[in-house]
C-alpha cells in the first residue's frame, strides 16, 4: 500500500506515484458505500473529468456476473465468472479513459484479485511497435463500430479488449496475435492487487492492462468505478 495520505495529498503527488508503475494503491477508512464513493469522485476530480461508463452513469458499483446477466458486448458476457483477461477500459470508445479509479466496497468470499499489467513490460521490438501502431483493426460497438489501431499514434495509449476488436486483414491478425502471445507470456510477472474493504485502486489507464482472476457466483464481490478523461 502506499503511505501517503491520500485523503491530504495533492494532484501533483498522485501523479508522481501513478507515474512510478502506472497505478497508485490507498487504504481509505471510510465506513460505507456513499463515503467510498464520494472519495473516488473527489480523487477523480483532482485528476480530470469524469465519463460515463458503459451503463451511461458516472459513478458505478460493479460486480462479478454470469454470462447471461452481463452486458451483450462486455468481458463479462463471454467469460463470466470466469479469469477476465487483460484490457484497456473502455476500448470501444474512439478515446479510452484516461485514469480507472475503483474503491473496495466488499472483497467478496473467495475474494478476486485486479491483476495489472504494464504494456511496456510486454517487451516489444521497434518493428513490432510500428506494426501495432500501423496494422488496421475494427473496434466493434453495434452501430458506431470503427477503425483504429492497437497503439495510438506516438504510442499516446495502447487499445486492447478480446471482447470488441477483429482484425480483418493479414496485419492487424498479426497484430493481434502478436499481443496476445506477448500477454500469456507475461501474465506471470503481473501484479496482483488483493482487495480489503477500503482500498482504493487508480490505474494510469492508457499505460496498465487490467483484468481480474475467477470468481465465485454470489461471492459479494463489490467495487465503486469511476472514470476519467484527462
Amino acid at each position: 500500500m502506499a503511505n501517503i495520505d491520500i485523503a491530504a495529498s495533492k494532484p501533483e503527488q498522485l501523479l508522481g506515484q501513478i507515474a512510478e508503475r502506472g497505478w497508485s494503491s490507498h487504504c481509505f477508512s471510510g465506513p460505507d458505500l456513499g463515503s467510498i464513493v464520494r472519495e473516488l469522485g473527489r480523487i477523480g476530480d483532482c485528476l480530470g473529468t469524469r465519463v460515463a461508463g458503459r451503463a451511461g452513469s458516472l459513478e458505478e458499483v460493479i460486480q462479478p456476473r454470469t454470462t447471461g446477466g452481463a452486458h451483450p458486448r462486455s468481458l463479462s458476457s463471454r467469460y463470466g465468472l470466469g479469469a477476465l483477461p487483460f484490457h484497456t477500459e473502455l476500448s470501444h470508445r474512439t478515446r479510452p479513459c484516461r485514469y480507472l479509479l475503483l474503491g473496495c466496497i466488499d472483497p467478496g468470499s473467495p475474494a478476486a484479485a485486479t491483476m495489472l499489467l504494464d504494456w511496456r513490460n510486454l517487451r516489444f521490438s521497434p518493428h513490432e511497435l510500428d506494426l501495432l501502431e500501423a496494422a488496421p483493426i475494427l473496434v466493434r460497438t453495434g452501430r458506431r463500430s470503427f477503425y483504429s489501431t492497437i497503439l495510438a499514434p506516438g504510442g499516446v495509449f495502447f487499445r486492447y479488449d478480446p471482447a470488441c476488436l477483429e482484425a480483418f486483414d493479414d496485419r492487424g491478425r498479426s497484430a493481434l496475435r502478436l499481443v496476445e502471445a506477448r500477454i500469456d507470456g507475461a501474465a506471470s510477472e503481473a501484479e496482483a492487487h488483493h482487495w480489503s474493504q477500503g482500498d482504493i485502486l487508480i490505474i494510469d489507464n492508457w499505460r496498465v492492462l487490467h483484468g481480474r482472476s475467477p470468481s465465485d457466483h454470489g461471492s459479494g464481490r463489490r467495487l465503486a468505478r469511476i472514470l476519467i478523461d484527462a
